[in-house]
Formats: structure tokens, C-alpha cells, sequence
């Protein structure tokens, strides 16, 4: 008999940008911030992805991250080259892909920070929103939207980095949150 889950529910966060502390994106290091090229678009999603499906605070949402996540960061990378990368050494340990002019009420951060399980904890994350949120603002952009998921750890020490305050706690769209419940 399977376990049901529960429908995907999604905290919104905002950020003003016109008061965000100038280096904001230092990275720690060993670690480099990059951005990544146009013939680098598979590995940004594949990075997104995999970071996604090993984060125990996304299980049970495959059916968001397949219909919204990976669509919003590919179409935000197919307008222009809108994806920070974090390497160690040779390898890209996280991504971020930003959408400065998202559709429809959508979110700026399309992927939000994602920093390969294994290289978590040691600042890339903060460092890496951080980053995201300064391209965005070099961008234009003077408030900028993004969501993860309500009472989990990026809820409570990443998002609120950098002056980001929760605007609201909403289930993801209908069918999203059927398909992911069933």
C-alpha cells in the first residue's frame, strides 16, 4: 500500500534588491563563481535536477520540480546566459538560474541556489543566492521573487539571507499538487 503524501505547498520570499550589502556574493574559498556558457545549458539543468532529486526537503514534489522548475530554468537560460555556476578545482558543484524578467507573477530565482549534496554546509549556498541577487539587481531588477519550500532549512537560514522576507505560503498549482499527493 503506498504512502500518501502530502499536496506540494510553496513559501514565496521576496528581496529588495535596492538595499542589498554590496558583495553579497563572495564566495568561500577553494570555490569560484562563474558564469556558465551558452553550451553549457544540459549541465546546469542536469546539475539543478540532481540536486533536487537527492534534497530529502523536495521528496514527493517530482511533479513541480518536472512541470515548473525544469521548465522555467531552460526557458530562462534559452533568453540569455542567466546561470551562475560554483566549481571546485575542474568541477561545478551548484548552479543558479535567474530569470530577470519572468513571466506572469512567475520567480526570478528559476532554480534557486543548487549546491550538489555532498557540498552543502560550507557557505556556497548563501554566497551563491547572494550572487544571483546582485546579477539580477546589475539586471535592473529592484525586487526579485523566488519560493522553496514552507518550515525547511532554506526556508529558515537561506532564504532569509540578505533581507529575504516570506510574502506567502500557497500550494503549488492544483494539478502540481494532485499529481505530487497521489
Amino acid at each position: 500500500m503506498p504512502i500518501p503524501s502530502r499536496p506540494t505547498v510553496l513559501a514565496r520570499f521576496s528581496w529588495n534588491l535596492k538595499e542589498l550589502p554590496q558583495g553579497s556574493g563572495e564566495m568561500p574559498p577553494p570555490f569560484t563563481l562563474r558564469t556558465a556558457g551558452e553550451q553549457e545549458r544540459e549541465e546546469a539543468i542536469s546539475l539543478v535536477q540532481a540536486s533536487y532529486n537527492l534534497d530529502p526537503e523536495w521528496s514527493g514534489c517530482a511533479t513541480h520540480i518536472a512541470s515548473t522548475v525544469l521548465p522555467d530554468s531552460i526557458k530562462a537560460m534559452a533568453k540569455e546566459p542567466t546561470c551562475l555556476f560554483v566549481q571546485h578545482g575542474n568541477r561545478v558543484i551548484a548552479a543558479s538560474i535567474f530569470d530577470p524578467e519572468p513571466e506572469g507573477g512567475g520567480v526570478h530565482l528559476a532554480s534557486g541556489p543548487c549546491v550538489l549534496i555532498e557540498y552543502r554546509n560550507r557557505g556556497i549556498g548563501g554566497a551563491l543566492l547572494g550572487a544571483t541577487l546582485e546579477a539580477l539587481r546589475e539586471r535592473g531588477v529592484s525586487s526579485a521573487i523566488g519560493q522553496t519550500r514552507p518550515r525547511s532549512a532554506s526556508a529558515k537560514y537561506l532564504c532569509t539571507k540578505f533581507g529575504g522576507k516570506e510574502a506567502s505560503a500557497e500550494p503549488a498549482s492544483p494539478e502540481e499538487s494532485q499529481a505530487d499527493a497521489a
